[in-house]
């Protein structure tokens, strides 16, 4: 109770300062007794140092703007306001804080599914080209002769020249010559089919 007295007794001798050395000093005796009790008032919000030295900091500016227009002669005690403020950026503090953390989770989620999204349309895109590329392969297969044809497919399926000589009953030097001709077909085919896709 004294406390508040002095209190009060400060705020009414600063509204009367005449100079400014006179309204400094007094102010840092309000700012000594009240930051102990805004400290703790503040504390209890679960506030880190830096956010705890924000508040107490915009708290004191509010005060030192408020007092020389405060009306005393109301009969209200310039604690009520002062009470007012702690609660009032009390609500801003976790209001703000709320909005910090929701606009965290907001970005994440944008970023997880943005992610998510890319990778599908990614996927998408692998597996079109990945027909496409089947699909110019099998009609480029198409352009070569018979015999050709035949070496190519055994080809595909990792069987060695000597091999398809075997299984189709024809020299070596014959597959040889075949896969050489296969190769260039397809590559002409698949060359004219790129550059009139450009």
């Amino acid at each position: 109770m004294v406390q508040q007295l002095q209190l009060e007794e400060l705020f009414k001798q600063f509204q009367c300062s005449h100079n400014a050395c006179e309204r400094e000093r007094v102010f840092t005796q309000i700012v000594c007794h009240l930051q102990p009790i805004l400290f703790i008032k503040f504390k209890s919000l679960g506030t880190v140092e830096e956010d705890l030295k924000d508040l107490m900091q915009e708290i004191m500016i509010r005060i030192y703007l408020a007092l020389p227009t405060f009306d005393f002669n109301m009969g209200i005690p310039f604690e009520h306001y002062l009470n007012c403020i702690v609660y009032s950026m009390k609500k801003d503090f976790w209001r703000k804080k709320y909005t910090e953390l929701h606009k965290q989770d907001t970005f994440i989620n944008e970023y997880i599914v943005t992610y998510q999204s890319n990778h599908f349309a990614k996927k998408t895109e692998k597996a079109y080209l990945r027909q496409e590329q089947r699909e110019q392969l099998e009609r480029s297969l198409g352009r070569l002769s018979k015999l050709e044809s035949r070496v190519a497919k055994l080809m595909l399926l990792d069987y060695s020249p000597i091999e398809i000589a075997k299984a189709l009953g024809v020299k070596d030097k014959v597959v040889y010559n075949t896969i050489q001709r296969c190769k260039m077909k397809m590559k002409d085919y698949l060359t004219k089919y790129y550059d009139s896709m450009q």
